[in-house]
């Protein structure tokens, strides 16, 4: 995010408290904010071109008085989102998937059309593709899950109702 973006995000900023469930949380980071970041455990994604901090770091005490990486991050208005691959252990999620959509592709081989259950768990920032071919769960963060749905959409899939 450049300075511009940061500082618009910040203006809305509301605490970030989802459990991490992937490699850690993404970042927004002011030049001048680096060095407090990587002092804590932040690293650069120069692929992504985004700070993160890994999970194991999140729970770091900082301060005598007991504050954790978390904290400061979320006190500094830094808490983007989940980041990275997804870590998480599905079992005793509270909650279940907030939205759920179906993207289909007909084969002309077969009559059997290949979807894709599309579920958006919105109190970890995850989303599930489940392929009805393999029964495989793909887990993605928001921002990735948009990418792959643009994938499967140039790929000829599109979004059906279901009853």
């Amino acid at each position: 995010m450049k300075s511009r973006e940061i500082k618009k995000f910040r203006k809305d900023y509301t605490k970030y408290e989802k459990n991490c469930v992937f490699e850690g949380y993404r970042l927004a980071v002011l030049f001048d904010e680096k060095d407090d970041v990587k002092q804590y455990g932040g690293r650069w994604d120069a692929e992504e071109q985004t700070w993160w901090m890994p999970e194991k770091k999140l729970l770091n005490e900082i301060h005598d008085n007991g504050t954790l990486v978390r904290d400061w991050l979320n006190d500094n208005e830094m808490i983007i989102g989940q980041y990275g691959e997804f870590k998480g252990n599905k079992l005793g999620w509270d909650g279940e998937a907030r939205e759920v959509y179906t993207l289909a592709i007909s084969s002309h081989e077969s009559y059997t059309p290949e979807e894709f259950i599309v579920n958006w768990f919105e109190k970890l920032d995850a989303v599930e593709f489940n392929s009805s071919v393999d029964g495989e769960s793909e887990w993605y963060t928001k921002e990735n899950a948009r990418t792959r749905w643009d994938e499967l959409v140039k790929e000829g899939y599109n979004r059906v109702e279901k009853p």
